[in-house]
Formats: structure tokens, C-alpha cells, sequence
């Protein structure tokens, strides 16, 4: 008995130790602790709109302390400002769940005009939310809860970077029609308002474009979408049919040869997901995996036991153990697009 004990205290600690390695390569980090000193985008000010510069750091708190270092002679020869305070200081920087709190001093309240305090809010959570394996950031000052210190925004809960904007840009419905007629969201997103719906959307469209994958209608992205033209598919063929382009992660539903929607996707980690030709065999409205003893809703199976089905966490990079995770507001479509025997074919671009 006493030796089963031991076994299993054994077990146990080997599971957590797989658990922290798995968060630290998600954020960063080596398996062995030291630093991967990896790039990222630390975001800055130019023109009243927020733009993004490439930086390398080794953990979550060096890249809040580059950001907090502001732009270089250099980038403010080109016009790049930033909002914080200079003398802001680091208290902590804790990670749990891929929310990162940021504790900082008080003096990144510091001040009264509201387009700054919304601004240095925007800069960190871009930032910071920007680190791959990390879903959202939690702000602290002096250790509480800023409560009324940045107008715009709730601090009672974390923020996601795709739903933090300085303002909306100057033709938000324009630009949101604009990519319902490009394929990339639905007739019902069309709002006039920056939502995560949209973010969505943009993000499909920038993985499509080539674009840094922010979900953000920045400067850059807002060029490349007026001057789009409608994606086209990587192979002829008759019919409903849908591509998974592994490179791109995104999924067209493609109607003869005319791409229907894009669909911003992720995909199996390490190739994880099969390349070939295949059709859905099954559908499910609420599937349940059991290997991994989850729910999957809106679950249409295309080979073994591998499907498109939606997910809560669809990031930008494939994340998944070979199912094709599909966003909350594109699974419904997709599903009720992928009928029985329809074609799936799972391929690059330049295939």
C-alpha cells in the first residue's frame, strides 16, 4: 500500500509537471524554464491609430517591460509615440488559464485626457494579448481593480486584444460590408460596431491576406481589405465542396468554382489533421469525444474520427488534436454547408 502511494504521488507529479511545461512552451518558454527568446508585436501610437512593431523577449513580463520602454529613436524618427507614462513600473505579472494579469504602479493612471488613458490600456493589451497561448489580460493597478480610471473600459474582467480599439475606424459599416461581400462574414455582422463577431471575421480575412494575425482592423489591414478582390479556390472542381488550407488555416465553402465563405479555422497541432481528399460520412448537432470527454457542437465528421466542429478557442495557428475547430459564429453555417457526402479536401495553397 504505502508503495502504490508513492507510485501514484509519482504520477501525480510528473501530470502537473507536464502541465507547467505545456503553459510555458504556450507563453514562451523553454521546457527546461530557461528563456526562447522569440518575436512578438509590442504596439505603439502613430496618427491615432495603433500600430505594431516587431520585438523579441523570452517571457511575458520582459515583453510588457519592452513595451513599457516605448518606441526606439529610431521608430520616433518614423512618428510612433506611446501613450504610457514614462516611470510606469512593473508590480507583477501572473498567468493563469492564458489570462495574464498585469499588475503595474500607479503611475499608469497617471493623467486625465481620455484618448491617452484609453490608448496605454489598448498599447498593454494588444500587446501582451498578442503572445501566443494567451486568450486574454487581465489590468491591475497598485493591486486593485481600476474601477472608472480608463474610460471605455470594464477592469473588472480581462480583455481581449480583438475587442480593444482607440475608436472605430471611419467607415466601420463600409468596411464590415465590404468583407460580407468578400465572403468573410455573414449579413448578420454588418453592425456598424467592433465586435467580436467582426474581429473574427478580419482575422479569416488577414490569414487569407497574409497579414499579421491580430483580428484587428489596423491601418495595414484596412489598405489590403479596399484593395481585395474575392478568394478563389486552390482547386476546380463541381459542386458544394469545402478546401481546409492547412497554411492559411482557414476553410473555404466553395459552390461550383465560386468560394461561398471563408471560414477562420484551426486545424490539428504538428499536422495533426491528414492531407487528402475525403467527404462528411456523419453529423451530429452535439457530439461528444470521447477520448477527450468534451462536447463538440455542430460536428460534421470527414475522415476516422476527425470533424469540423466548434470550438470555444479558435486561435490563429493550428492548436487542435486533428479535428478542424471552427469558430462560434461560423460553426452553424458550415454545418448546415457540409451536407452528407460532401468533398472535403485538406491541402496547402500551393498545392
Amino acid at each position: 500500500m504505502p508503495g502504490e502511494v508513492a507510485n501514484l504521488a509519482r504520477m501525480r507529479l510528473r501530470a502537473a509537471v507536464v502541465v507547467v511545461a505545456g503553459c510555458a512552451a504556450l507563453l514562451g518558454l523553454s521546457d527546461d524554464g530557461a528563456a526562447a527568446v522569440r518575436p512578438f508585436q509590442a504596439w505603439f501610437v502613430q496618427d491615432g491609430a495603433l500600430v505594431p512593431v516587431e520585438r523579441r523577449a523570452g517571457s511575458v513580463p520582459r515583453a510588457v517591460e519592452l513595451l513599457l520602454a516605448g518606441p526606439t529613436p529610431r521608430e520616433r524618427l518614423r512618428g510612433l509615440r506611446t501613450a504610457v507614462p514614462r516611470g510606469t513600473r512593473i508590480r507583477d505579472v501572473v498567468t493563469a488559464r492564458q489570462v495574464v494579469t498585469v499588475d503595474l504602479s500607479a503611475r499608469f493612471a497617471a493623467g486625465t485626457d481620455e484618448s491617452a488613458l484609453r490608448a496605454r490600456i489598448a498599447q498593454l493589451v494588444r500587446t501582451v494579448g498578442g503572445i501566443a497561448g494567451v486568450r486574454a489580460v487581465r489590468v491591475r493597478i497598485e493591486g486593485g481593480v481600476p474601477v472608472g480610471l480608463f474610460p471605455g473600459f470594464d477592469l473588472r474582467r480581462p480583455l481581449r486584444p480583438a475587442a480593444v480599439e482607440l475608436e472605430a475606424p471611419a467607415g466601420t459599416r463600409a468596411l464590415q460590408e465590404l468583407l460580407r461581400d468578400l465572403g468573410f462574414l455573414g449579413a448578420g455582422g454588418v453592425s456598424g460596431v467592433l465586435d467580436d463577431r467582426t474581429a473574427v471575421a478580419v482575422l479569416g480575412f488577414q490569414k487569407w491576406a497574409g497579414l499579421s494575425r491580430t483580428g484587428v482592423l489596423d491601418p495595414v489591414t484596412t489598405r489590403a481589405l479596399l484593395r481585395a478582390t474575392r478568394p478563389v479556390p486552390v482547386r476546380n472542381g463541381l459542386g458544394r465542396r469545402i478546401e481546409v488550407l492547412l497554411d492559411r488555416q482557414v476553410a473555404l465553402l466553395i459552390d461550383g468554382d465560386r468560394v461561398q465563405r471563408i471560414v477562420h479555422i484551426s486545424t490539428g497541432a504538428g499536422g495533426r489533421t491528414p492531407t487528402g481528399s475525403f467527404h462528411v460520412f456523419r453529423k451530429e448537432r452535439m457530439s461528444w469525444s470521447v477520448p477527450f470527454s468534451v462536447w463538440m457542437p455542430w460536428a460534421s465528421y470527414f475522415v476516422g474520427g476527425i470533424a469540423f466542429h466548434e470550438y470555444g478557442s479558435v486561435p490563429a495557428y493550428p492548436a487542435s488534436h486533428g479535428c478542424v475547430r471552427v469558430n462560434r459564429y461560423d460553426a452553424p453555417v458550415l454545418y448546415d454547408f457540409a451536407v452528407s457526402g460532401t468533398p472535403v479536401d485538406v491541402l496547402w495553397s500551393s498545392a
